[in-house]
């Protein structure tokens, strides 16, 4: 898995990179993407690791687990209020309302407190 990072820039040198860069640059501007969405094995493995090698795309670590197993990796923001939880962002392919979440810490501000107890949401 690998990610364009934006920031970076540099003049490619051999052509089957620049071919590779431009390619995922056009089908993945900025999401992860697996060298399998590419045709040209071959052409994505030698301009990928150019890519890695003059920073212009971030490689991702393979979560491994024991055979067999399967392992998956989500991201959410979520909001923890005390009527209930709201997914602000992302996708979680589990029901949130079974899981209870347990604070280590508290606010102690009183002004963020009545922050918190407000509605998330304005109602029209």
């Amino acid at each position: 898995m690998f990610k364009r990072e934006l920031q970076n820039a540099y003049n490619l040198k051999i052509q089957k990179a620049r071919q590779f860069f431009a390619e995922a640059n056009k089908r993945f501007p900025s999401l992860p993407f697996s060298l399998r969405a590419f045709e040209d094995q071959i052409g994505a493995k030698v301009g990928v690791r150019e890519c890695v090698d003059h920073e212009l795309m971030q490689e991702f670590p393979v979560l491994v687990e024991k055979d067999g197993e399967y392992v998956a990796h989500f991201k959410s923001t979520v909001c923890i209020l005390p009527r209930g939880t709201v997914i602000l962002a992302g996708a979680l392919p589990v029901d949130v309302a079974r899981f209870e979440a347990s604070a280590t810490h508290s606010i102690k501000d009183e002004a963020v407190k009545a922050l918190v107890s407000k509605e998330l949401w304005k109602k029209l």
